[in-house]
């Protein structure tokens, strides 16, 4: 499913011209004043990208995590880490035993 890219009007990401800069970013003042005045976010999350030409640009990066799926993904994670302790401890209590034979 392709998705339609959005992109800040008045922000303008180039190449940089030393090795010590990531990149280089322009900004016309009245244009990037206008998008954020009309934008309905609170805010707005960026990803630098580089075409196949070499040429540098800042896309909007609309992703946003679905309430349900992160906290089913946390309450996974805390039963993976619960699992991983319980076996680490059972590891560590056969090692105690094996020591004090």
């Amino acid at each position: 499913m392709e998705k339609n890219k959005e992109f800040v009007s008045g922000l303008y990401i180039n190449a940089p011209n030393v090795e010590f800069i990531v990149c280089k970013i322009g900004i016309v003042v009245p244009q990037l004043l206008e998008y954020l005045q009309n934008s309905n976010e609170e805010k707005i999350n960026l990803d630098v990208k580089q075409n196949r030409d070499g040429k540098y640009y800042a896309e909007i990066n609309t992703w946003k995590a679905d309430q349900d799926n992160n906290q089913n993904t946390n309450q996974n994670n805390n039963q993976g880490y619960q699992n991983n302790n319980q076996g680490n401890n059972q590891g560590y209590q056969n090692n105690r035993n094996w020591n004090n034979r």
